[in-house]
Parts: C-alpha cells; sequence; structure tokens
C-alpha cells in the first residue's frame, strides 16, 4: 500500500507538471524589438532633443538592459530594423516602453509621444507609468533601420534595480498589458487551484500545526501570484514596481520559511524554531547579496527546498523512515528542474512546479488524514472494549442499582436482571428476568444515561443488555409491492428490531462483547 501511495503521488505530480509545461501561451503578436546590443546611453543635463550630441566623449555604447536611468536624467538611441514582411501587415502599430522611468520618445526624427515627463531635477518630473505605449504612423516606418531616440529619467523609485530596462520595440496598438498576458489562463488556472486549496485547508479547520503552515504557505503562494499577474491586468506608475518586487520577494521568503517549518515539524527535529530562525536567516543573507529579483524570488525558495532535501534523504536512508521517500523525490525533482532552468525559472515554470508541489503536499495530508482517522477509530474501538469489559466486570461482582419511584414506593433494581428497556408513550416498560416487567416514569434518553456501558440503544424505542443477546437475524416481510428485510436481535426469545442506521455499531459491538 505504502509503495502504491509514492506511485500515485508521483505520477500526479508528474502529470500536472508536464500538462502545465506543454500548455500553449495565449499571446502569440509579432512584436519587433530595437537592437539591444548596441545602444548609445548619454547622460546629460539637456531636456531638448535638438540639444543632444549622441558623439559626446561622455556616451558611451551598452546593451539595452545595462541602461540605467535611476537616479539620473539620460539620452539613449537605438536602431530598429523592420523588414517588407512587417510593413506589408498593414495593422496599426504602436512603439512600446517598458522600462522603470518617464520617458519621451522620437521615431526618425519626430516625437510620438510622453510618459510622464523626464527631467533631469528630480522636483520637476512627472512620474510615468511602468509600461508605456505609443501610437506610430505608418508614414514614420521605413524600410530597414529606424532611428529610436529615448529621453529617459527615473528619481522616485524606492529600490535600485540592477535592470530597469525590460523591452524596447514596436507591434501591433494594443493595451500594453497584453504583453503580459502570455499564459494567462494558465496562471488564471493555478490561481483557482490555490484559492480550491485556501477553501480545503480552512474546511479541515485548521487542527493541527502541519494544516496551519500549509494554509501559509498556500497564501503566500496565492498573493505572490495575484502580485506577479498586476502586471499584465492594469498599467501602474514605475514607482509601484519597486513595491512589488519587495512584496513578491517577501512572500517567497515567507513560503521558503514555512516550507523549512513544516518539516522541521514532521521531521521531529529538536528546537524546530532555532534551526528555523538560522536556515531563514541564511536564506535571506543570500537573497541579499544577489542583484536580480528574479533570482531573488527563485532563491528564497530553492535554498530551503534543498535544506528539506537533505534532510528527507537522511531521514529515508540512514533512519530508514520509508514513509518519507514521496516527499523526498519531490523535493529532488523540484530542486533539479529549478537549477536547470535558473535563468528563465521565475516565470510560469515557477508557479507550475510550486503548484505542483502544494499538490503533491496536499496528497500526502490527505493521505495521513485517512491514516489518522482509521487509527483513532481503531483507538476508539479499543476504549469502547475496555469500557465495556469493566462494566460487565463490574455488573458482575457489584451490580449497579436502577431507582424506581411508584406509587410512594422505591424500589431498587440490579441491573444485571434487566434484559431490554422499550418505551410506551410517557413511561418505559423495563423487562426483567423471569418475566418480570417495571415501569420507568421518564423517557428512554433519560434512561438511558443511567444505566451501565452494557447497555445499547438499538432502537429509537428499544435499550437492550448486551449480556442477554443471543443472536442477530434478518426476515423478510412480504407486502402487497415488495419484500422487506427486517433486522432484529433475539434476546431471550424476545425479537427486539434494530434500526438500520445504528446496525454497522451494533455488529461491531456484538463481535467485539
Amino acid at each position: 500500500m505504502q509503495h502504491l501511495s509514492i506511485r500515485i503521488t508521483i505520477y500526479i505530480f508528474l502529470s500536472f507538471l508536464s500538462g502545465i509545461l506543454s500548455a500553449p501561451g495565449v499571446f502569440a503578436k509579432e512584436w519587433i524589438s530595437i537592437d539591444t546590443e548596441s545602444v548609445i546611453s548619454c547622460p546629460t543635463q539637456i531636456v531638448s532633443y535638438a540639444a543632444v550630441d549622441f558623439d559626446d566623449s561622455q556616451c558611451e555604447t551598452l546593451n539595452f538592459y545595462q541602461v540605467n536611468p535611476q537616479n539620473s536624467h539620460i539620452w539613449i538611441k537605438a536602431n530598429l530594423r523592420l523588414e517588407q514582411q512587417y510593413l506589408d501587415l498593414k495593422q496599426a502599430n504602436a512603439f512600446f516602453l517598458f522600462a522603470k522611468a518617464s520617458s519621451e520618445v522620437y521615431f526618425n526624427g519626430i516625437k510620438i509621444g510622453q510618459n510622464g515627463t523626464p527631467h533631469n531635477i528630480p522636483e520637476q518630473e512627472f512620474v510615468g507609468k511602468m509600461d508605456a505605449k505609443f501610437y506610430l504612423p505608418e508614414h514614420l516606418l521605413k524600410l530597414g533601420n529606424n532611428e529610436i531616440v529615448i529621453n529617459l529619467s527615473s528619481h522616485h523609485g524606492y529600490l535600485t534595480l540592477s535592470s530597469p530596462m525590460h523591452f524596447a520595440g514596436i507591434g501591433e496598438y494594443a493595451a500594453s498589458t497584453h504583453f503580459f498576458q502570455q499564459n494567462m489562463l494558465l496562471s488564471v488556472l493555478i490561481l483557482g487551484i490555490l484559492l480550491v486549496g485556501i477553501v480545503y485547508l480552512a474546511a479541515l479547520g485548521l487542527h493541527s500545526a502541519e494544516v496551519r503552515i500549509t494554509f501559509l504557505m498556500v497564501f503566500f503562494v496565492l498573493i505572490q501570484l495575484s502580485l506577479e499577474l498586476s502586471r499584465g491586468l492594469f498599467n501602474y506608475y514605475y514607482p509601484f514596481q519597486d513595491l512589488r518586487l519587495l512584496l513578491v520577494v517577501t512572500c517567497a521568503l515567507g513560503y521558503g520559511a514555512c516550507l523549512i517549518w513544516f518539516f522541521f515539524i514532521k521531521l521531529h527535529i529538536k528546537q524546530p524554531t532555532y534551526y528555523l530562525i538560522l536556515s531563514t536567516a541564511i536564506t535571506l543573507f543570500i537573497v541579499w547579496l544577489l542583484p536580480w529579483y528574479d533570482i531573488k524570488t527563485v532563491i528564497a525558495v530553492l535554498i530551503p527546498a534543498a535544506i528539506i532535501t537533505v534532510l528527507l534523504g537522511w531521514h529515508c536512508f540512514k533512519l530508514q523512515r520509508t514513509e518519507l521517500i514521496p516527499y523526498f523525490i519531490i523535493f529532488v525533482l523540484f530542486d533539479v528542474i529549478a537549477l536547470l532552468t535558473l535563468p528563465t525559472f521565475h516565470n510560469i515554470l515557477f508557479y507550475c512546479i510550486i503548484t505542483a508541489l502544494m499538490i503533491a503536499l496536499f496528497i500526502k495530508q490527505a493521505q495521513e488524514l485517512v491514516a489518522y482517522k482509521v487509527a483513532l477509530n481503531s483507538e476508539r474501538d479499543e476504549v469502547a472494549k475496555l469500557k465495556f469489559s469493566l462494566a460487565q466486570k463490574q455488573q458482575r461482582h457489584c451490580p449497579p442499582k436502577l431507582t424506581l419511584n411508584s406509587a410512594g414506593k422505591t424500589e431498587h433494581l440490579a441491573t444485571e436482571q434487566i434484559i431490554f428497556c422499550k418505551a410506551a408513550g410517557d413511561y418505559v416498560e423495563i423487562h426483567l428476568t423471569e418475566n418480570r416487567q417495571r415501569l420507568y416514569s421518564g423517557s428512554l434518553k433519560g434512561l438511558a444515561e443511567e444505566l451501565p456501558n452494557t447497555f445499547m440503544k438499538v432502537h429509537r424505542s428499544y435499550i437492550v443488555n448486551l449480556d442477554y443477546i443471543d443472536e442477530l437475524n434478518s426476515s423478510c416481510n412480504k407486502t402487497a409491492n415488495n419484500n422487506l428485510q427486517q433486522i432484529h436481535l433475539l434476546v431471550q426469545q424476545h425479537k427486539i428490531p434494530v434500526s438500520r442506521r445504528l446496525l454497522p455499531h451494533v455488529r461491531e459491538i456484538i463481535r467485539n462483547s
């Protein structure tokens, strides 16, 4: 059963992973980037396009992604080559600039628009959007090289990013958010799965530390994915990009810390709080040293995952805890995929892997919950047997007494003499040995509370003494329409009906008594 559980868990993990990785993107329009390898960047105080000299000695040729307008004011010049095939499309075009900056764009010497107001004085810069588009008239496009000049400044950020420039190029005129809506359907699917996970864990009642930590993990991933999707849903001003990146990395750190905490508890690590603080501090220090926020996000999860993989390997193979093998295999797969795809891992792939990991954890927790309930039911049965055995012993050596008050007279009946009790309106008929009967003034429920554990309610109108049960029978009662099966107990030659709802419990009690 354990090996079957391992195979099923790993199969579902890999099936989900292969399915989401093979899902096509929803966005397939043609975008043409500028020549990113030879961009001329000039730091200058000049605001006028006509006065910019790109031959100045202060200018340098950079890769587009090395251009840095943060806390400065610069002009850049680049080329964009168009083929006849693109010009033949006859579509409305736009120039797209995705950068943490306010900008002003000139296409072949003509200003086509601005995003905010770039300026060399911070107080005079009006903040622009993170992702900007500028309508590009068809007559400005020409075959071959086209000159792009951009005025940039970025004085209002909170962080200094290693690469504040993301994309510059042309494409069909559309909202700039469309560029970030690749795999949007898949992202929404993953978001839905995580929401179902949150509801599932909340339904469990957060009764244990492991469930509460898993709930926190799903919560962090849910917030992180929502932040990632935000760029494809609305266009925000560029200072928000810094806050967004900080929140994304914070969520990744929170997820990694919860992941380690979860397995410290599962593996019964001594002083888990101490090791949690230590591992989180190490992760935080390494993340702080790294320059790129995408890599920071991956490493914030990868380091805890690597620590967990080592711990699981030790417990599986050194301490022979074979029930942990599915976890070990899943984390090895996670680590290998993350390392092999590290440069591009933090995109939809990151959330696919994380979601697959959470699904695997859900499956394992569900299996363990079922096993826990089976063990708990077994323990309850053992306790019930013990209570019944003790009640039998007490009834033989010192029988409990039932007090009856009738017509001003009090009578004490030894419960060992009671065969069964039957509800009769406002009274209860008590059937005793030697064909004797007594009446109890009260309800059957009230009487049941006064009787020891050797008595059991088998029907809404009957309580029987388990010591007097001879057998459990079934018979058919023929009616005009069909045959009805009736279940009854044979108790000292009396037929006592058994409720179908209580039948499984009655059978279990009889079997164990």
